[in-house]
Order: structure tokens, then sequence, then C-alpha cells
């Protein structure tokens, strides 16, 4: 059970997510919108890092989750927003091909980091537990000297050998959903029709829900083995039941990560129902 330092350390995270849920609306300027959002990125995760510092944590496993879940997401989005300003302040107004071909290279990029560290990747989207205190406690001699004198170790307090991997990877599924509506959005210039047909079926659970159910098939890897991001799942969810969960579905799963108990209790309902029915067919 989370103590008091916890529940602070999740609310600084959910009041970054409602701030950053507006930012498309402060300014028609997508820079602009970085700019702000780096802002208040850096304000969360000074907040935290002041938390860190003066209440620490009760025990190892809150530490691991802290830097695992907590200081990586807010650290993540920081990143994120960062390469979405590097990207489009350096973006010109140019024929189509050649912005395509630009974007493409970020693209490029990104599969060559997650090629590099596809043993993190794997153990991050897998959810992996394993290596944990390996990974994400400060006091872990098992870190290389290497890193250790570099310049991300400034900050011994705040700082574990792969909450930094663990947000790079974050961003950079951000980053790449990102760059492909930028180039769905390219290939689309100038057809008359660019919108898809409303789905014939609709959702009628809560949103969270779904949201539940996205990550549980997403984790799971249920859709082309796991090759597929998962803003592109919420966003075939969103076509097959008419819900619009791709926008919020980080949100969501930092909702979902909130709960202290019952963390999976739309799924644990779904086995519940399943085993009932099944059972009653058997009397």
């Amino acid at each position: 059970m989370f103590n008091f330092a916890m529940e602070t350390y999740l609310k600084i995270v959910l009041e970054l997510d409602n701030q950053l849920s507006g930012v498309k609306e402060l300014s028609a300027n997508v820079t602009d919108q970085m700019e702000f959002a780096i802002g208040r990125c850096k304000i969360a995760l000074r907040k935290l890092r002041e938390r860190v510092i003066e209440e620490g944590f009760p025990d190892r496993q809150s530490e691991i989750r802290f830097f695992k879940e907590i200081k990586s997401v807010a650290y993540g989005k920081l990143l994120f927003y960062q390469a979405v300003f590097d990207l489009e302040s350096k973006r010109q107004d140019a024929d189509v091909s050649v912005i395509r071909r630009y974007l493409q290279k970020w693209l490029y990029k990104i599969n060559e980091y997650m090629e590099e560290h596809h043993v993190k990747v794997q153990y991050y989207r897998c959810g992996f537990k394993h290596l944990d205190e390996q990974y994400f406690l400060r006091d872990n001699s098992e870190i290389p000297l290497e890193l250790k004198d570099s310049r991300q170790l400034l900050d011994e307090e705040f700082f574990t050998w792969h909450d930094h991997t663990f947000s790079t990877i974050m961003a950079n599924e951000m980053l790449s959903d990102y760059i492909r509506e930028e180039i769905e959005k390219l290939e689309n210039t100038g057809q008359n029709c660019t919108t898809r047909p409303k789905s014939k079926r609709q959702w009628t659970g809560k949103k969270i829900q779904g949201a539940e159910l996205i990550y549980a098939l997403y984790y799971a890897k249920m859709i082309d083995g796991g090759r597929v991001t998962i803003r592109e799942f919420a966003e075939i969810f969103d076509q097959m039941f008419g819900t619009d969960l791709k926008d919020d579905i980080y949100r969501f799963r930092a909702e979902i990560q909130q709960r202290k108990i019952d963390r999976t209790k739309f799924l644990d309902f779904l086995r519940s129902i399943l085993q009932q029915r099944l059972d009653e067919d058997d009397d």
C-alpha cells in the first residue's frame, strides 16, 4: 500500500496530465504548444525531485515503482515534447515528398534506438520485474562506472540505471505515433475525403474500461505480434467501437496505475462474468 509520499508523487503526475490535456487549445502554433508542455514537465519533475529528497520512500519496492512508473512517465513526456519541438522547429515548408523523407528519417532514428536497446524495450513492453532492483534503485553497485561518470548521474539522488532508458522508450513510442500521424496528413493532402466512416457499433462501457482492455491486449502482443504502438492499437479500437481513446490513452494508463487495489478490476469483472455463464451452462 502506498504511503502519503507515494500518493503525492502520483498526484503530481496526474496534475501534469491534466495540464497537458489542453495544450492544443493554448495556441495554433505547435512550437508554442511544445514550449508550454516542456515547461509544465520541468516543473513537475522539479516537484518530484524535491519530494523525493525530502520524503524518500517507505521501502525498496516503492522506490522501484517510483523510478520505473512515475518519474519515467513524467520524464518521458518531457523528452517527447522536446523532440517534437526540435522536429517542428527544423521542419521547413517544402514539397510533400521532401517533408515525408524528413519525417521518415526521424522514424529511422527512433527505430535504430529501439533496435539497439531491444532487450530493454522487451523488458518494458512485457512488464518484466526480475531485474527491477538492478535497474530502478539508486544505491546500486551494478551501475557501470562509465555511467557513474556521465552527465546523467550528476544528480544521484534522482537517477537510477534505467529510468532514463524507460523514459526514452516511452518518448520514442509517442514520437513514432506523432510522426506517423503527420505522414498520414501529408498523404491525405488534396484528397476529398479524409475522415473515416463512423462505426455502427458503439462501446457502452466506461472509457477507462476500454483502455484497460486495450492495454491488456497490447502487453500480451495480441495484434500483429506486438508490432503496433499503443496509440495505433487505441485507434483500431476507436474505429471499431466509435470511441475516442487514442489521444488520452497514456492518461488512462496513469489512472489505472494509480489504483491502490484491483488494478485490473474490469478484466477481473469480465473473467467473473464468463466464469459465471460457463458454470450456469454446466448446470
